[in-house]
Order: structure tokens, then sequence, then C-alpha cells
């Protein structure tokens, strides 16, 4: 069992994940919404079992609890204190090997990573989707976004990031490392002030959960953005906004409640934007040719190009 799979047995984790309310609400939510009764359903790295438990008690028939981490074993103790082992059967075994007898109704994932890829656990949810989902079937999370804004941020910039080089330290100048830092491109996970926008967000990634294949979200493209105010661009903010069920979201930008994922930060080397100026940004996301937890994304900006590593 490599290092991922180790780190998501430690109780430290999962109970982070757990006290983001955020998130566990929001699935919580669209759950309830989804399951009508009766349904089998199978929650792809059942963690402490929470989701998986959810849907027991929002009417499933049976569920199938999976985690490829000796999480599984904590699982299987939960389900029990919660007297619902008669619904839901704790299974450890990886994702991409697993098979049930019969197809599932619903899949329930909780997926996600920073920049909604950062993990790459959506590799294993889709190929247990496609030997495990009936063709009928619904995923949960449906769908997902990620977007990319604009952003004037000193506090991010100047006080947290490459611009702390520019004032002398005790008479020595360090101003020199300042583009050094741009250069080496490293996402920083942070939190984004709404007011630090330049422009609304915009989506450059858009993955169908039922439908998606493993390189679905490796995508190149373009997008345009009007700003709103004059500043300094001086970088780009990245979120993902998922959708769980046909009326319930779960948004982790900066105007959407905090949770785990946070932002990503992503610095450019600054220049001077004004009201209504429209700036291009192309894009291309790939997968981290070395770690393969890790996502790349260049963005070529004005002359620049960027390509940054988020892990």
């Amino acid at each position: 069992m490599d290092f991922y799979f180790e780190c998501y047995s430690e109780l430290s984790l999962q109970r982070f994940m757990v006290s983001d309310k955020p998130r566990t609400d929001a699935f919580a939510e669209a759950i309830k919404e989804v399951v009508k009764g009766g349904e089998r359903v199978l929650d792809i790295g059942t963690g402490t079992g929470l989701l998986a438990m959810l849907a027991a008690k929002a009417g499933a028939s049976s569920v199938y609890a999976l985690d490829h981490s000796d999480i599984a074993k904590v699982a299987k103790v939960v389900v029990e204190n919660n007297h619902l082992e008669d619904k839901v059967e704790v299974i450890q075994g990886h994702a991409s090997e697993f098979q049930l007898s019969e197809p599932v109704d619903l899949i329930v994932s909780e997926w996600l990573g920073h920049f909604a890829f950062v993990e790459s656990m959506l590799d294993d949810v889709i190929d247990c989707r496609d030997q495990n989902l009936s063709p009928e079937g619904s995923m949960l999370p449906s769908g997902v976004e990620v977007l990319l804004a604009p952003i004037d941020s000193p506090l991010l910039y100047d006080d947290e990031g490459p611009g702390q080089w520019i004032p002398p330290v005790h008479g020595i100048d360090f101003s020199c490392l300042e583009e050094l830092e741009v250069k080496q491109a490293i996402a920083i996970k942070t939190t984004v002030a709404p007011y630090d926008l330049l422009a609304p967000g915009q989506p450059i990634i858009s993955v169908d959960l039922k439908t998606a294949t493993k390189d679905h979200p490796y995508q190149a493209g373009e997008v345009s953005f009007t700003m709103q105010r004059d500043g300094r661009l001086d970088g780009f903010a990245g979120w993902f906004v998922a959708q769980l069920s046909p009326s319930v979201k779960l948004d982790t930008g900066p105007d959407a409640p905090t949770t785990h994922w946070q932002q990503s930060f992503l610095a450019i080397e600054p220049f001077d934007v004004a009201e209504g100026q429209v700036i291009t940004v192309r894009y291309y996301l790939s997968k981290h040719p070395a770690d393969r937890r890790s996502v790349e994304l260049k963005l070529s900006v004005e002359e620049q190009s960027y390509n940054y590593t988020i892990g």
C-alpha cells in the first residue's frame, strides 16, 4: 500500500474532512435528495463510512462501503456502532479492481482533491464506475467544474508570496529572487478574499462524471476576463464547483464558505490593468510527469508563460 492510502488511514485526516461542515452538509443534503428508497449504493473511498451510512439512513436497501486503506477496519466498527451493519457492508479493496455481482443504482464518492483533480482518485472512480454502475444509474457528484479568476492581492503576493523578496533584509538586496520564485510556478493552497478578484471566475474544465474518461479533465483552451476595476494583476485564483445532485452544489470558491480545499493562488509577474480591459489566457491542464498525485497547469498571459505544479 502506497503512502497516499496510508495517509488516509490516519484518523486525524479523516476527522479533518468529516468536520469540514460545508463539505459534509452538502453531501448529506445531496444524498437525501437522490436516494428515494430501495437503491443499491456503492461508496468509493468510504473513509470512516460517513457517506455510506447517510445513504443507508436515507433509505438505500444495500450499501457497499469500499476503501483501499486500513480505515476500512475503522469504518466497520463505526457502522456496527451505529447499528447499520444490516444495510452497510464495509469492504477493503482497490476501487479499480472491484466488481460486484450486480450493478448499483448510485455511486457516491468524495474523490475530490485540491483543484478538483489533485490526488488522481478520479481514475479509480472511473474504473469502478465502468464495472459497477447500471446504465440507468447515477453518480454523486454528477459533475465538476474548475474555475479560474484574475486577482489583485497585495496580501498573497507582497506579504506572503514572491513580493516578500523586494524589501532589503538588514541591508541585503534579495529582489532578484522575486522573478525567480514566480518562474518556479508553485501553486499555493490558501484562502483568496472575494474582494481580490479583478473579474468573476470562468470555468476552464467541465467534467460529467457519468460519461467522463480518465483523460477528460486534461484539456487545453482559452478563456477571457473583462476587468471590473483598475488594479495590479499579480496572479490567478483557482477552485472547483461540484454538482452533487440536481439542486445541491459544493462551491469551494472565494465567495463560498471556506472548505479544507480552500483555493489555489497562482502568482504571475505583476502588471497593471484597467477597468474594462480584456485579458485572454491560454491554459493546459495535464497530469504531472513525475508525481502521479499532482497536476500541472500551464498558463499563457500576455507574453509570459507559466507551468504550475499543483499538489
